[in-house]
C-alpha cells in the first residue's frame, strides 16, 4: 500500500512540475517594434548661396536634430541590457548625437561625439570654460587652415569635435555683453539664441528681452558658447554651439552678410 501511495505522488508531482515558463510568452514569438528618425543637419554652402543664409532653417532658430539609434529585436537586445554592449556609449538627440571615428573631419558647422578619442592626445589646450571640468583643444596650433578642435568635460567621458579654421569659448556675461548691448539689433538671431532664452528664463526668471541680472553668476558656471570660424578670408559666416549643464542644447550657422 506504500508503494502505490508513494508511485501516485511522484506521478502528481511531475505534472505539477511540467513546463514553469508555459504561461509566458517567448521573446521570439513577440513582435518587438523598432522605431527611428533621420538625422536633419545644418544648412550646406549650396543651400546658403541658393536661399541666402537668412532662408536657411538655422537663421530661422531650427536646431539640427539627429537620429537616435533603433532599438535591438528579439533576445540579443534583450542581452545587450546585461552584457554591456560594445565601447559605444548610448547617445542623447542633441546636435551631437552621431558618434564619430577618432580622426574624422567633420563639415564646418557639425558636430560629434568622438569616444574612440579618450585618452588620446587631443592637441594643444586653448582655453578652459567658466563652467567647470570643460576645455577645447586645438589639434593643430599654429596652423591656419581648418582643422579638429575638440571639447572635453562631459559627462560621458567622450570629447565632442567641430572644425575651425579657430575657435573660442565665451560664457553668458560675454554673450549677454553683445546680445543685449548697442549692436544688439544688427546680431543675426538663430536656435543658440531661442535656446539661450529658454535656459535663461528658467535659471534667471526673466523674459526674453531682458538679460538675465543678478543671478549671471549661476549661468556662467553651467553656460558656454564655442564659436567656430571657417578661417577663409572673405567668409563672414561661423558655427555657434551651446552648451549648458553638460548637454549640448543648440547648433546654429551665422553670417554676418
Amino acid at each position: 500500500m506504500l508503494r502505490l501511495t508513494a508511485a501516485f505522488f511522484g506521478i502528481v508531482l511531475l505534472a505539477a512540475c511540467g513546463d514553469p515558463l508555459s504561461d509566458f510568452d517567448r521573446l521570439s514569438d513577440l513582435d518587438i517594434p523598432q522605431t527611428g528618425s533621420s538625422a536633419q543637419a545644418l544648412p550646406g554652402q549650396a543651400e546658403i548661396d541658393r536661399e541666402g543664409f537668412f532662408g536657411t532653417s538655422a537663421a530661422r532658430g531650427n536646431a539640427p536634430q539627429a537620429a537616435a539609434p533603433a532599438p535591438r529585436r528579439g533576445l540579443g537586445g534583450l542581452l545587450g541590457l546585461f552584457s554591456g554592449g560594445s565601447n559605444s556609449v548610448p547617445a542623447g538627440d542633441g546636435p551631437d548625437a552621431r558618434e564619430v571615428a577618432f580622426g574624422t573631419v567633420l563639415p564646418h558647422g557639425e558636430i560629434a561625439r568622438v569616444c574612440a578619442a579618450k585618452g588620446k592626445p587631443l592637441g594643444q589646450l586653448v582655453e578652459a570654460a567658466r563652467a567647470r571640468g570643460f576645455a577645447l583643444h586645438d589639434s593643430a596650433p599654429g596652423a591656419t587652415g581648418a582643422r579638429t578642435f575638440y571639447i572635453t568635460g562631459f559627462s560621458d567621458g567622450c570629447p565632442r569635435q567641430l572644425t575651425a579654421g579657430a575657435a573660442m569659448l565665451s560664457d553668458a556675461s560675454s554673450y549677454e555683453s553683445y546680445r543685449f548691448g548697442p549692436a544688439a539689433g544688427t546680431l543675426p538671431r538663430a536656435a543658440t539664441d531661442a535656446a539661450y532664452d529658454r535656459v535663461k528664463s528658467g535659471v534667471c526668471r526673466v523674459g526674453v528681452g531682458a538679460p538675465c541680472g543678478r543671478k549671471i553668476g549661476k549661468l556662467d558656471a553651467s553656460t558656454f558658447f564655442v564659436t567656430a570660424y571657417t578661417g577663409r578670408p572673405g567668409d563672414g559666416r561661423w558655427s555657434e554651439y551651446l552648451i549648458h549643464d553638460g548637454a549640448v542644447m543648440a547648433a546654429a550657422l551665422k553670417s554676418a552678410n
